[in-house]
């Protein structure tokens, strides 16, 4: 009887942990049969033809190798930012500065390239909040559709 109290309780824990989330870590991901150096180019290219500025590039992959002294496989982040949504984003809530600056991953598993990006919650409760998350990660698709894409025209900034 002991027992099944515990069960109980830990079902209705996890039941509301599950109900109170919010979908903070949807990840977009794509895959890309591309040589990875192309994709971060492309990846580079789409960051700056939505205005958006690279503020930083993590070589991870190459820091675990470099550290460790054997072969690992290659995984960057590329960081970048457009000070224009950045503010609008922070008049509407200042939490999210915990979003910027936005990320693309780069990695590389078994001759395939995963291409990623974390989505922006949509469920706020705020629909000033909901359409500017909803306008940043179609911008964020788009971004890693580019990347992953083998055609050089799928980049569309007018939808």
């Amino acid at each position: 009887m002991n027992n099944l109290k515990h069960h109980s309780v830990l079902i209705c824990f996890l039941t509301i942990l599950f109900a109170c989330s919010n979908n903070n870590s949807e990840i977009h991901k794509k895959i890309s049969m591309k040589n990875f150096d192309d994709i971060i180019q492309d990846v580079e290219f789409a960051i700056t033809e939505n205005n958006f500025r690279v503020v930083n590039r993590l070589n991870i992959g190459e820091s675990i190798q470099e550290r460790k002294e054997k072969k690992f496989p290659k995984n960057e982040i590329i960081l970048f930012c457009n000070l224009s949504l950045a503010e609008e984003m922070l008049i509407l809530e200042p939490d999210y500065i915990n979003f910027c600056p936005y990320k693309i991953t780069i990695n590389q598993q078994n001759n395939e390239t995963f291409i990623a990006t974390r989505l922006m919650p949509i469920n706020t409760g705020s629909t000033k909040l909901n359409n500017f998350a909803l306008k940043m990660n179609n911008i964020l698709v788009k971004m890693v559709e580019y990347a992953a894409s083998e055609d050089p025209f799928i980049l569309d900034l007018d939808k």
